[in-house]
């Protein structure tokens, strides 16, 4: 089990719908909500909030928004403006507008950055610099900024950013470039969707070449945005359970590199949640398997999450400007219906030319993080520092919750990752690997110690049914109720179910198996009484006195067989002759088996017993 993971919440006043952290510091998130156009009162604002410290979140600033318009749907942190950060903010506009045609949903703010000189009271300023449309249809009323996505930021590099329509009759999605200055962004394009986009990222590749992905429901495409700009190809396309006639629906989609995208996806009626890591192709469009995405590792989630709501990703090694990706850890975190955060770790693996996605562990559930539906997750950037750090790092996730109105930040900690390749003595070194300190569960593993568990809970199982059934134990599971008399073995001379005399350390042993006398006529008397009540085949007692038994004490109780010739003579205690009654009388006292004449024979009903050699050779002499 994970040890605790700090964490700290603050509640806002009005409902939360959007966050994202400030990708030049971890310290800063921007969250946003509202009432929307209704007459409750409940306003519509986005607050910056200082996550810096691990018991108390504060609000470094707030605007409040036109309460005759819709609510913030969607939040982005962008690039720095001078002395501040830009943000940018899916708003629809106003009944009166949108009735005319007119749904400046892209909204572009400027948040002042925090000023030691200037009083705390005051807070930093934030203000609305810029509006505009981005889709070709504003007429539709139902219609919002769904999705909102823009590239992580590259240093010397423009970022491009992506919107995707919701409960639009029309759906689109229109690609756009990051504007830097608080200006409207300018279009790259739009493309028209025969289904809507339930989710997509944007990812850049090259210099000005960005990679698109997204999914509807049950399909996957791809696409590249820059000079070599191509159509967008479906390149995965969710497979039909033949037994069922369904199959799983896309939730969430993130990319891991230009070579690997994760995935989430609920199964039908509620079954679950996988999570799944593809490899995309190389030439999407290409014939045959060259042009498809593959599956290269899925995990499922805990079974009380039936429904994933949301996914967030990070990788802990982001590579620099014109690098390729090479070895890192990603850090995953899908919310559930049930209030839920599960987090996972993924390791991104790079062998000669070869790339890997390998090791996708469950760390652990954060349960019951929000009192109502999680309506937003987003992780902190981490840029991994060039000189190994005796500080201890950390990773911020923070969730909000619609209807609580709550924002959680987690702290996962992290560590430096000692890579024993970096101390070659060959090129400059390495820059630290940070990976999560809280280790991550094989599942394989797991799943392999229940199989052993189990498997050696049964054999024990199916040993003790067997000694019972062979009278070899007394009766825990009532084997010999539920199986045949005939499986019944008999009692041959073997311990417990047997007496020689009433030698010490055979009674001994006799106790320690638990077979020892619980009332008056010992052990035997409770093996007689307990095959009366259990099945109706007669018990037979044998004499075995041997060369060493010179007492001629030692007997044998066997289930009872016509077939065998020494059961043929065997009668019952009231058929006996009195000198063969006397002698059985005799073996059993000295055995301490003998209870008395009353108790005796009333034990002895249904027992048949066997000739005992020297009293039937007085008995002919006679």
């Amino acid at each position: 089990m994970a040890p605790p993971i700090p964490s700290t919440e603050i509640q806002l006043a009005y409902p939360l719908y959007a966050c994202d952290f400030d990708p030049q510091d971890a310290n800063r998130l921007v969250v946003g909500g509202g009432g929307g156009k209704s007459a409750t009162g409940v306003a519509n604002k986005i607050s910056v909030l200082d996550v810096s410290h691990q018991d108390a979140i504060q609000i470094e600033s707030e605007i409040d928004l036109n309460s005759n318009e819709d609510s913030v749907n969607t939040i982005a942190v962008g690039p720095r403006r001078r002395n501040s950060v830009l943000v940018y903010a899916g708003i629809n506009s106003s009944p009166e507008d949108m009735e005319k045609g007119k749904n400046e949903h892209f909204r572009v703010f400027s948040v002042d950055l925090p000023s030691k000189t200037k009083a705390k009271a005051a807070g930093p300023k934030m203000a609305e610099l810029s509006r505009s449309a981005l889709f070709s249809s504003t007429k539709d009323a139902n219609t919002y900024q769904r999705v909102l996505r823009i590239s992580q930021p590259v240093q010397g590099s423009n970022q491009v950013g992506a919107v995707a329509t919701g409960d639009a009759k029309d759906a689109q999605i229109a690609v756009f470039d990051v504007p830097a200055t608080g200006s409207a962004p300018k279009s790259r394009g739009r493309l028209d969707l025969e289904k809507e986009a339930v989710d997509l990222d944007i990812l850049q590749v090259a210099e000005d070449e960005y990679q698109l992905i997204y999914c509807s429901s049950y399909d996957m495409y791809t696409m590249n945005i820059g000079n070599k700009s191509t159509e967008p190809y479906n390149v995965f396309t969710m497979p039909t359970d033949e037994s069922t006639e369904q199959r799983p629906v896309f939730r969430s989609i993130r990319y891991l590199s230009p070579t690997f995208a994760i995935a989430t996806a609920n199964l039908p009626k509620a079954g679950g949640v996988i999570l799944q890591g593809f490899r995309l192709p190389a030439k999407p469009g290409g014939e045959g398997k060259d042009g498809w995405a593959r599956l290269a590792i899925s995990a499922s989630l805990p079974n009380t999450v039936t429904r994933a709501t949301g996914m967030a990703v990070r990788n802990l090694s982001p590579p620099t400007s014109g690098h390729k990706q090479g070895d890192a850890q990603f850090v995953i975190a899908v919310s559930g219906q049930d209030s839920s955060i599960t987090i996972y770790t993924l390791d991104h693996q790079v062998l000669g030319d070869i790339t890997l996605i390998v090791n996708l562990h469950p760390v652990t559930t954060l349960k019951a993080v929000h009192p109502a539906p999680i309506s937003g997750l987003s992780f902190s950037h981490f840029v991994p520092p060039k000189t190994p750090s005796v500080r201890q790092h950390h990773l911020k996730l923070a969730s909000i919750g619609s209807m609580a109105k709550t924002v959680t930040v987690h702290s996962l900690p992290l560590k430096n990752l000692l890579d024993k390749s970096s101390s070659s003595t060959r090129g400059p070194p390495r820059a630290p690997r940070y990976i999560l300190a809280l280790k991550g569960r094989d599942p394989l593993i797991r799943g392999l110690v229940t199989f052993m568990t189990i498997s050696v809970l049964l054999v024990a199982i199916l040993a003790q049914g067997f000694m019972e059934i062979k009278g070899l134990s007394r009766p825990v599971l009532g084997a010999k109720y539920i199986t045949p008399s005939s499986w019944h073995a008999t009692w041959k001379i073997h311990d417990p179910y047997k007496v020689q005399g009433n030698n010490p350390a055979s009674l001994s042993t006799n106790e320690e198996h638990g077979v020892g006398g619980s009332g008056d006529g010992g052990w035997l008397a409770d093996v007689l009484a307990e095959n009366q009540q259990t099945s109706t085949t007669p018990l037979v007692i044998l004499d075995r006195s041997t060369a060493a038994d010179l007492e001629g004490r030692g007997y044998q109780v066997e289930t009872h067989d016509e077939e065998q010739d020494e059961h043929k003579g065997a009668r019952s205690w009231d058929e006996l002759p009195a000198a063969l009654k006397e002698a059985w009388k005799e073996k059993l006292k000295a055995a301490g088996q003998w209870a008395g004449e009353e108790v005796g024979g009333a034990v002895f009903k249904g027992v048949l017993f066997g000739e005992i050699a020297g009293v039937v050779a007085n008995a002919v002499r006679g």
